[in-house]
Parts: C-alpha cells; structure tokens; sequence
C-alpha cells in the first residue's frame, strides 16, 4: 500500500498529528492489508469487523482492538467511505490500580544504580513526574538551576510545562553534567552525543534494576511517575498543583491517584481497632445512667 500510505501519512501531517501516531496508524492499516493480502480499498466491511474479531480471538487487548478501529476509521473516512466502519462492541475496561511504591522503597531502589546516566534519568523521572519520552528528549537548556524547575517540550499531545526540579536531583545532576558533558541532548546515547537515549534502552535499565533489588511489584519505569503523584497527595500537595506538574488536561485523570495513597496518611482506622474505644465508651455510658438512677 505506498501510494495509499503516503497519502495518509501526508493527510495526517495536515492534521497536525504527531509522528508517533503517524507511525502507529499506518502500521495498523498495513497489518490489516497484509492480512487480507489486498489493497485496504478492496476490503469490506464485514471483512473489517471478521478481522477485529480475529484480533480479539487472537488475544490482543481491548486497547490494541480500539487503535485498530481508530486507525480504521481514519482511513475510511479520509477515503470517503465511512460505512466501511463496522459496528464494534468492547468490553468493559477493568479499573486495574498500579503498584506502587513507597518513599522508602523508592530510595532504596535508585541507591541500588551503579550508572551515573540511568541513576539521573531514574531520579529525575521520579522527582518530576516525568514520562520516559519527556525524560529521553531532555536538552541541557531545559534544566533551569536558579528557578529550580524543568521545562518539558512537546509532551503529550504537544503540550509544554514547567515541573519541578528536586534539591536532592540538583546535586547528581550537575555531577552528571560534570563528567558526561552533554551537548544537543541531556541523556545521548554513548560515544554519539548527537543521538538523544532510546527509550527502551532506559526501560530495560529500569527493568534490570528492578530485579536485581528483587522487588516483586508490578514495577515499570512509568511506576516511578505514579509514585511521585502518589507521594505528593500523601505529603498534602494540592490535587490541582499536581495535575499542571503531570501536564493533565483534565483533573479526572489525576484523581486517580488519590485511590493510591497509603490509608494510614488518611489517619483511617478500621472499626476492628476502634473495638477496645467503642467498649469504653459504652462501659462509661453504662456507669453514668447507673448513678443518674441512683442519685
């Protein structure tokens, strides 16, 4: 499909989308034409509704069946033939919390680091909120040592903001600066400082870590964004600072972490340990109507 591939892809240029998504949805359209072995045009729509049943029999999840359906949709619609589009049901999306960890552990975990490179990047992901493409496109001009803070270029759905640079990072950042001498980018790839870090190359960093500290959580490198959300509700910062620190749009999505603090910062107890109070009480209640009566 190369004629048609570089006509959406230039269509989506047109729209303003980022590369990534670029990337993605003609990668979908791509699978579903190598699937049917004929051009996408040539596909109908009981066809495309067959192929995303296949998908979902096949295993994939419901999140990979909807970029599939979007991908879809876009192409058809830019064709001019959105009844291709079939009529798709999902299921309901679980509500699966991640894991997380505490103050402590988190501590502990980037102390484990023995790279000067990976400890930074770890560090300033936890202690920004920071996604690990935010933190993999880092320039040494984002870092702002007098106001304290990081300028994030072209995050998600290319939005800039500021979030906070930690006095605890600002030490090992400048002996990072001090032996690494970065130039177009903060974290660059050994011996090409022209080339910013992969990302996976961080991630599966993280993930050696990881088990080599032995920590059976669900861990990943995003978990260290959740953690620093988490950490600041627990350490009472306002919902609404953090929201603009993550870069949320919306203040539902940062509400979400407030299902992840750690019950004892809510000074909750549970009633079994309220027993001995609640038989107090009732013992004085007791006593007291006995000597009203008796008086």
């Amino acid at each position: 499909m190369g004629i048609l591939r570089d006509q959406m892809i230039r269509h989506m240029q047109m729209a303003g989308f980022a590369q990534k998504s670029i990337d993605l949805y003609t990668c979908c359209i791509n699978c579903f034409a190598r699937h049917f072995r004929r051009s996408p045009l040539a596909i109908s729509r009981a066809e495309t509704g067959d192929f995303l049943h296949f998908l979902r029999v096949s295993g994939r999840s419901e999140s990979t069946l909807r970029i599939y359906l979007i991908a879809l949709a876009y192409f058809y619609r830019m064709h001019g033939i959105a009844e291709r589009i079939p009529e798709f049901t999902f299921k309901r999306r679980s509500r699966i919390l991640p894991d997380i960890l505490s103050q402590a552990e988190v501590f502990q975990l980037l102390e484990g680091c023995d790279s000067l490179q990976f400890k930074t990047i770890f560090t300033l992901i936890y202690s920004a909120g920071l996604r690990v493409s935010e933190a993999a496109n880092l320039r040494p001009a984002d870092i702002d040592f007098a106001r304290k803070q990081i300028h994030v270029r072209n995050g998600k759905n290319q939005k800039d903001r500021f979030t906070v640079l930690a006095d605890k990072a600002v030490d090992l950042l400048r002996s990072y600066l001090q032996e690494y001498r970065p130039g177009e980018w903060l974290f660059f790839v050994p011996d090409k400082p022209a080339i910013s870090l992969p990302v996976d190359s961080i991630q599966q960093r993280f993930k050696a870590l990881v088990r080599r500290a032995g920590i059976t959580k669900r861990i990943h490198i995003h978990s260290l964004r959740h953690c620093f959300a988490t950490h600041l509700l627990e350490n009472n910062t306002n919902i609404f600072h953090i929201m603009h620190l993550l870069g949320h749009s919306q203040i539902q999505t940062t509400m979400v972490y407030l299902h992840m603090q750690a019950l004892e910062t809510l000074h909750v107890r549970s009633p079994l340990d309220c027993q001995h109070q609640t038989v107090s009480t009732g013992h004085l209640r007791e006593q007291l109507q006995l000597r009203l009566l008796t008086a």
